[in-house]
This record gives structure tokens, C-alpha cells and sequence, in this order.
């Protein structure tokens, strides 16, 4: 396996990272690519819709999916009862 260096930091890029980037020429730390995350996004109406897998940066994956969260309407909340048998008595 290849012994590289990275270009900005000079330290040796891990032998991993070679093997499934042959052509990198910077360590991880040194990346400038950040984690990505994949949010599944319906498209279409009715019967013809369908999902797909979308691959973001993480910070913009979260703006999305903070915005498509259904806003839930807290001014109209059931309130849940509980009874005991002595209650049901009368």
C-alpha cells in the first residue's frame, strides 16, 4: 500500500482513507468536506408520488427536516382522564 503525505499538514494520510480515495491528497482533519446525511423527501401528488434519497450537508439536512416537522397546535389539547373503580361507584 502507498505511504502519502497530506498536502497542508504533512502528516500521513491514513492508509484506509487511500484505499477508498486513491487520488486524495489530505487527511481527514485537513478535509474540507464535511459529514453529509441523506433525508428522504416525497415527491409527486396523489397516486403518482414517490421517495427519493436526498445527500446534504449536515447543518443544511437539519434546516430541512426542522421545516418539514408538521407544527403540532397546542391550544387544543385533550386532557386525558383516568378512573379509578371508586370513581365509577357514583
Amino acid at each position: 500500500m502507498e505511504n502519502r503525505t497530506c498536502i497542508k499538514c504533512d502528516q500521513q494520510i491514513n492508509p484506509l482513507r487511500l484505499k477508498a480515495l486513491p487520488g486524495t491528497k489530505t487527511c481527514v482533519g485537513c478535509s474540507t468536506v464535511g459529514a453529509k446525511r441523506g433525508v428522504s423527501m416525497m415527491y409527486g401528488e396523489k397516486d403518482h408520488t414517490w421517495n427519493d434519497m436526498v445527500i446534504l450537508e449536515a447543518d443544511d439536512a437539519d434546516r430541512i427536516e426542522s421545516t418539514m416537522l408538521p407544527k403540532t397546535d397546542t391550544s387544543n389539547k385533550s386532557e386525558m382522564l383516568s378512573f379509578d373503580e371508586d370513581d365509577l361507584d357514583g
